[in-house]
């Protein structure tokens, strides 16, 4: 009789493939048993695992009969097979707060702790399926995404990757929150773009110059997003501050359109417009300052009866006691404009 495989789902690492079969440590051989009238009986021990699993289907066959064997094919056997299907990319999860740290950024993927490797596996009939073990997580990602293609297919496959911009779709999520939650940057068609630069004014300390971008302090990464739709989408962590600041304008170049970067670097001097402002606010409140082609100035002092104690003796000048820095700004259409620090 052939072997009977196990459901590849409970095949832990050095274990058998194979029902009935199990390797003992002691004697260095694969072991056959069965189950009978419920006690374990020894059929016998193999150098070979193929050998004894057949000899544990010869075995269910005799005692339990044919139909017994053809249950046990049946309900144990599935056996991930991906030889006759070809490499596939990786299906990224939805990127937007879905991902824990951690955690792998891919459908289908895990990390084993006990194994300290990636774990890849499918849900096919209600059922887990295991898939493999892998030392590189894009390995294991790769894998899954051949599974879906092979045992869900072309269709499924397709859905996964371009139905919403290339994210993966969670096989627990409605598809509300699917189409609302899942989205995926590929800005590879995208020519480099400048990072587009906060108002000076609305920098706090430690955060980034540029829109779009903040700093991760439990990545300690750069965190580049943008907001599309009434929602933020994670678009990458950078270790470069003006690399999320150029992907952030790439990603507004691309799926905002020409107009909006525009409007963005142009508008107001090259600041930012931010997408939760409304244009009133973006109009009073952004301004960048440009002071390239500008020659040195002798400084302005103030009327001397008008300075306070720790205050600039000149005009425009004051000191900023949480930034520890000396601080320049100008009032224009009645509005104070930061210059700098």
């Amino acid at each position: 009789q052939s072997p009977i495989p196990k459901s590849a789902g409970h095949i832990k690492e050095g274990a058998s493939k194979y029902t009935g079969v199990t390797f003992n440590k002691k004697m260095n051989k694969w072991q056959a048993q069965i189950y009978i009238e419920g006690k374990v009986r020894l059929i016998g021990y193999y150098d070979n695992e193929e050998e004894a699993a057949t000899d544990y289907a010869r075995a269910v066959f005799k005692y339990k009969g044919q139909g017994a064997l053809d249950k046990a094919r049946e309900q144990d056997s599935f056996i991930i097979d991906l030889s006759d299907v070809p490499p596939q990319s990786p299906i990224p999860k939805s990127s937007d707060y879905a991902i824990k740290e951690g955690a792998s950024k891919y459908t289908g993927v895990s990390f084993n702790k006990r194994m300290n490797k990636w774990h890849a596996q499918i849900m096919i009939e209600g059922k887990r399926r295991y898939i493999g073990s892998y030392e590189s997580e894009e390995e294991a990602a790769v894998d899954y995404a051949r599974a879906v293609f092979k045992y869900k297919g072309q269709g499924h496959w397709d859905r996964s990757h371009d139905q919403l911009g290339g994210a993966a779709i969670g096989g627990n999520k409605t598809k509300k929150r699917q189409k609302d939650d899942v989205i995926a940057f590929d800005l590879t068609d995208v020519p480099p773009q400048s990072p587009i630069p906060k108002s000076a004014g609305h920098i706090k300390e430690g955060a980034s110059k540029y829109t779009g971008v903040t700093f991760n302090k439990r990545m300690n990464k750069w965190h580049a997003k943008i907001y599309i739709d009434g929602k933020h989408r994670h678009i990458g962590y950078y270790e470069n501050e003006e690399e999320a600041g150029a992907d952030y304008a790439r990603a507004v170049f691309k799926y905002k359109g020409q107009g909006h970067w525009d409007r963005s670097h142009d508008q107001l001097g090259g600041a930012a417009i931010g997408g939760n402002k409304t244009k009133k606010r973006q109009k009073d409140d952004v301004i960048a300052f440009d002071l390239t082609d500008v020659p040195p100035q002798s400084p302005i002092p103030k009327s001397g009866g008008s300075i306070k104690e720790g205050a600039s003796k000149f005009a425009g000048v004051t000191f900023n006691k949480k930034a520890s820095k000396w601080k320049a700004q100008i009032s224009i259409d009645g509005k104070h404009r930061h210059i700098g620090y």
